[in-house]
């Protein structure tokens, strides 16, 4: 069988990614094509997203994927959630995307009770946090009602970008549901939300499906590309629903942690789960691969550790990662364990001292280190024993995928805490399941089974057992009664 490329264009907060997906009919090879940091920009402290630098970016990247791997069999996009631009009237677009940082979304939250608050999430199995896109957009009605009354359509990130490259205006199921404006019951935009912040509906885009083609690249970009022009296909386009598709699980229940600067845990499911538990304890019903529910809460992850190594390397002595595991490998001492979670740890002015601070206790580097470690993996058990509870289910295995599984002391320390087997890998989930997804084009009968075994032959993983020696299992336990308790 001949060899077919395969793009998925990978945008995330702090980088534009392009990866070729080489299929031979049994396994994909991913090739990393071009990649660039994104940033926001600051405009008399205005944060927007610079999506004419993102659309270039994406440009040159595709044309690097025709030049080395030959035709593009068709394209993917995937990006964060929440963000969005708007469009006017003959659909020009009103300028760059506002970004969530910006505090449009807290003043609005602020005034809503606790009752509409959690009508809302009633409707849409979504919590509120400020920079969902439906606050955000109430508050661009609020503070700039001259840019909401031009607006004809709302697109989010990756609707945009589609948007730029076909001149298709289509919406996506699983970026749709980050904007706490759609049902998740149904899978479409809830007019109880509409009516209850008196918000126009015309705003809002129809749906694709997963697998289907919504256009085709415009063929005055091929010619300029010099390249040919290629479909644009469906996918889960929230990236977080792209790298649950490349989950290699063999059983439809299944744990996961999509590890990066940030963790998502969570599991995926047929049928959301709304209740005042869920509203309470924080979790989401997002939209998922091929009309799955992703059911999941967001964890600090690795953000502590980088803060830590960055803090470190100020004498400009650089630390390795090896490195700074070996370090907390020499910590033999009982050591502290904190909530990364906490309100302290979000983006302190030093990352050491809070720490110290928050356990009162005057750590060694070994010890913050290890500690650490230690209360990263608490919290995820904590998550996850509150996933189990919620859902009624137990699971045997957690899944690591993203760049954070490459971390073995974690995934080793999170397998002692949990007491559950750990695989790690992939690490590019969000641009494999991405082109998973967009074979359905040609195979209108793979389901999310049938795909992941084909990702699964294109990975190699690794496990990581819970330890069997009392001393650790008793260790361990010890931490987490002293984390929960």
């Amino acid at each position: 069988m001949d060899i077919k490329n395969y793009v998925a264009f990978d945008c995330g907060n702090s980088s534009i990614r392009v990866v070729s997906g080489l299929y031979d009919g049994e396994k994909i090879e991913l090739k990393l094509i071009h990649q660039v940091p994104n940033e926001t920009v600051n405009v008399n402290g205005i944060f927007y997203w610079d999506i004419l630098h993102i659309f270039q970016e994406l440009q040159i990247g595709l044309q690097k994927a025709f030049l080395e791997y030959g035709p593009v069999e068709s394209v993917g996009i995937s990006t964060w959630g929440i963000d969005f631009g708007l469009l006017g009237k003959s659909n020009q677009l009103l300028g760059n995307p506002l970004c969530y940082r910006n505090n449009l979304g807290e003043t609005v939250l602020k005034d809503l009770s606790k009752k509409e608050k959690y009508k809302t999430f009633k409707e849409t199995g979504i919590p509120d946090h400020p920079m969902n896109s439906l606050y955000q957009l109430i508050g661009i009605r609020k503070y700039l009602p001259e840019y909401y009354e031009k607006a004809e359509k709302l697109l989010l990130i990756p609707d945009l970008l589609a948007w730029l490259f076909t001149g298709e205006i289509c919406g996506e199921p699983t970026i749709a549901s980050t904007t706490q404006m759609m049902d998740m019951r149904n899978g479409y935009y809830s007019s109880e939300v509409i009516q209850q912040y008196n918000l126009n509906s015309s705003l809002l885009l129809s749906l694709t499906k997963h697998g289907e083609i919504y256009g085709n690249l415009k063929q005055e970009i091929a010619d300029r590309l010099k390249i040919k022009a290629c479909p644009f296909v469906s996918i889960p386009s929230h990236d977080t629903a792209s790298a649950v598709v490349a989950v290699p699980a063999d059983e439809n229940d299944f744990l996961f942690i999509s590890s990066g600067t940030w963790s998502l845990i969570g599991t995926e499911l047929k049928d959301p789960i709304i209740n005042p538990e869920v509203y309470a304890e924080g979790f989401a019903n997002e939209g998922g691969a091929l009309g799955t529910i992703t059911f999941l809460k967001n964890s600090t992850g690795m953000h502590i550790l980088q803060q830590i190594k960055k803090e470190m390397e100020k004498d400009g002595h650089k630390y390795s990662w090896d490195k700074i595991v070996s370090m907390a490998d020499t910590c033999k001492k009982k050591v502290p364990v904190f909530d990364p979670n906490d309100h302290h740890f979000y983006n302190p002015q030093n990352m050491l001292s809070a720490i110290c601070e928050y356990t009162e206790k005057d750590l060694a580097m070994d010890e913050v280190l290890a500690s650490a470690f230690i209360s990263l993996a608490c919290s995820y058990r904590h998550s996850i024993e509150k996933i189990e509870r919620l859902s009624g289910k137990k699971y045997r295995v957690i899944h690591i995928v993203g760049g954070g599984c490459r971390n073995n002391k974690l995934n080793q320390i999170t397998a002692d805490i949990t007491r559950k087997i750990i695989i790690a890998g992939p690490k590019e989930a969000t641009s494999l399941g991405n082109i998973g997804i967009q074979l359905k084009k040609n195979k209108t009968n793979l389901n999310l089974l049938k795909i992941r075994k084909i990702l699964k032959k294109s990975i190699s993983t690794k496990s990581f057992i819970p330890a069997t020696e009392q001393k650790i299992i008793n260790e361990m336990k010890a931490y987490y009664e002293e984390y929960v308790g």
